[in-house]
């Protein structure tokens, strides 16, 4: 089976939730036997080697600038993707025969119009993107010119998107939310729930325990490029500002970031510490009793959930983002509807040992056999030989 696999940018090294996503599926579907794949995409910024063995169609790097986009039909990041050059090499790409094409991400069905009407079409989803990109546009903050430029993205992002959901063969979803809403959008189509899978260290027996030891500190480690990553980081810190304080609870926040943006934070919130683009998240995340996902903004499963998860930390978690993560969120994490009752939650939770010591303990038995990358790739690989056997 020759599959042609169209993503933004090389994945290796994969220092981000997307890239990761991408890495490991390629990886464990090339594993299967009887499927080739050729990836076409852009450089990595800070290329890396290794990785899976399949053919690599690498060809620029991503174009900055995104007013040009404004009199396009094509929403901003699909636009800078389809540059000329991309379009080119997908040219000469589809002058071969391919048994199935794969759309990874949203984004890169700029090449929709390319593709022959006949061909088997997979939309590989990380988000359901329409709803999320509508989310970010409504969030309030901002300028109002930045807020009429997300509405108009957003719209044409639904519209690309329901494009994409109506020529596929076969839709993936990260999670049972974002499936749910594929089946809406495109119903009789067969969708496929693909959760990630860890390429981390699972530990065998028990997690670490959580003891009056333990700093009381929260983590929040992740990826802060994104936009609306860094709104939820902010709605965060505005929400826990005074309950935090009250509570002398520590706040770290780790990851990929701008520098000087973490520095403006840290004015702005100086009982919080920000460190930006660390070459491990693990030592943080061993010095904390919990782990934060904040996102009320956004769709997609929280990759940051399985590192919480085994390096022994309970979730603390906006419940929507917990859709994929096989925990009860009313007693094997801290759970709420948004970050000001998330804030209050965490602080009348941090000292109450045994309850993190069970969500954590519990949260590690129901994930530790449940994020294989090689089932994803087996599953994946049974849904291009018969689509049929997704659930419609």
């Amino acid at each position: 089976m020759r599959c042609l696999w169209i993503t933004r940018q090389d994945p290796r090294p994969a220092d981000s939730g997307e890239l990761i996503y991408t890495l490991g599926l390629l990886e464990s579907l090339a594993a299967q036997p009887g499927i080739e794949i050729t990836v076409l995409a852009h450089e990595a910024a800070r290329p890396g080697d290794g990785g899976p063995p399949l053919v690599w169609q690498l060809h620029g790097s991503i174009p900055s600038g995104r007013l040009k986009s404004l009199a396009s039909t094509l929403p901003a990041d699909a636009f800078r993707l389809g540059n000329p050059i991309q379009r080119a090499a997908l040219r000469r790409l589809l002058e071969k025969d391919w048994d199935w094409i794969v759309i990874d991400q949203a984004a890169c069905a700029w090449a929709l119009p390319m593709i022959p009407q006949g061909a088997q079409l997979a939309y590989i989803a990380h988000n359901h993107e329409s709803e999320v990109r509508r989310q970010v546009a409504a969030d309030g903050t901002g300028s109002l010119p930045m807020r009429l430029v997300l509405k108009w993205d957003a719209r044409k992002y639904g519209r690309m998107e329901s494009a994409l959901c109506r020529r596929a063969s076969l839709i993936t979803a990260i999670t049972p939310r974002d499936a749910a809403a594929f089946r809406l959008e495109a119903p009789g189509t067969p969708v496929l729930v693909l959760p990630p899978g860890y390429g981390g260290a699972i530990p065998p027996g028990p997690p670490r325990g959580i003891t009056a030891e333990t700093p009381r500190q929260v983590v929040l480690a992740g990826a802060f490029e994104w936009l609306a990553k860094r709104r939820n980081l902010e709605a965060f810190l505005k929400a826990a500002d005074a309950p935090f304080q009250a509570a002398k609870i520590g706040f770290q926040i780790v990851g990929k970031a701008d520098p000087a943006w973490f520095e403006a934070l840290a004015r702005q919130y100086p009982w919080a510490s920000f460190t930006a683009n660390v070459p491990s998240v693990a030592p943080y995340l061993d010095r904390a009793r919990i782990g934060l996902i904040p996102e009320a903004l956004g769709g997609g499963f929280k990759l940051k959930a399985l590192d919480y998860i085994f390096r022994g930390l309970p979730l603390a978690s906006v419940e929507a983002a917990l859709s994929g993560v096989p925990v009860d969120p009313a007693t094997e994490a801290i759970a709420a509807d948004d970050p000001e009752s998330l804030a209050r939650k965490v602080a009348e939770r941090i000292d109450d040992l045994a309850f993190l010591n069970h969500a954590a303990s519990r949260a590690l038995e129901a994930c530790r056999d449940a994020f294989h990358w090689k089932d994803r790739g087996a599953a994946l690989a049974a849904a291009l030989k018969d689509p049929s056997a997704a659930a419609p």
